[in-house]
């Protein structure tokens, strides 16, 4: 374990000595989650309900997708496809490290420093706009926690999935900027998904994407009963494990033609 913790550390020693890009990526989840926060407060000034939301329930959402976003997808392994593609993946094989213990411990050092510079920037909105939190109680809070981290490993494994194409292709750009497309529009992101109509609702729920922040959102606010919750992570664990299989079909069959002669 010393040796993943070793390179935990030496991920944030990395970060801290260039954090210009990460600077960018922190300023953007600021200014998503500002702007959005505007919208809706100007939506709500002549209003009291919209959506079924009332003003202090749909701050509350638009502060907890920021979160949850900034927490699930938050994630070093976009350019797996292009390490493995070019070589550079080999010279992890070659050392006394599981593969996928070192992709595990980027990513959770990278998860960790996106957290603790998210309650800063959270702290900074709440004092800028002085919302009232709607809270949860402490079974429904338990449940947001399990799915946040069921959520989480959820895009790790569609991270892996989209990296293991690098065996077969030079770039796997354009998945993964469908994919964050998707995400956008399926995961809560721009707006709450339940001001869909029934039939997206429903067809929504069996995909992945609202996994990734949306469920997470409803089970903290309330707005689902436990039968609906149950259901919910139902479809949730079955995607986790679809993933999981698939990633490790692709991964051992890629792993028989790889060659590492890099490019």
């Amino acid at each position: 374990m010393y040796k993943y913790w070793f390179l935990f550390k030496i991920y944030w020693q990395n970060t801290l000595a260039y954090p210009l890009s990460f600077a960018i990526w922190r300023f953007r989840q600021v200014l998503a989650t500002f702007a959005s926060v505007t919208v809706w407060l100007a939506i709500f000034q002549d209003n009291q309900q919209a959506f079924g939301y009332t003003r202090d329930s749909m701050i509350s959402y638009i502060f907890l997708i920021g979160f949850l976003q900034s927490i699930i997808l938050a994630t070093e392994i976009g350019g797996l496809g292009q390490q493995i593609y070019e070589g550079q993946i080999s010279n992890v094989m070659v050392k006394p490290l599981k593969v996928l213990g070192w992709i595990g411990a980027i990513d959770l050092a990278d998860k960790a420093y996106n957290f603790a510079f998210l309650i800063v920037e959270t702290l900074i909105l709440y004092l800028i706009f002085r919302p009232h939190f709607v809270l949860p109680t402490i079974p429904f809070f338990l449940a947001f926690l399990v799915t946040t981290f069921l959520g989480a490993v959820l895009f790790f494994l569609a991270m892996l999935l989209i990296g293991v194409m690098g065996f077969w292709s030079p770039d796997n750009w354009g998945i993964r900027f469908l994919f964050y497309m998707f995400i956008d529009f399926t995961a809560g992101r721009l707006y709450p998904l339940n001001i869909l109509p029934q039939v997206l609702q429903n067809i929504l729920r069996w995909t992945p994407f609202p996994y990734f922040s949306y469920f997470q959102s409803q089970i903290f606010l309330g707005k689902l009963d436990w039968m609906q919750i149950q259901q919910s992570f139902t479809v949730l664990l079955l995607w986790i494990a679809l993933l999981a299989v698939s990633f490790r079909y692709f991964w051992l069959k890629g792993l028989k033609g790889y060659g590492a002669s890099g490019h």
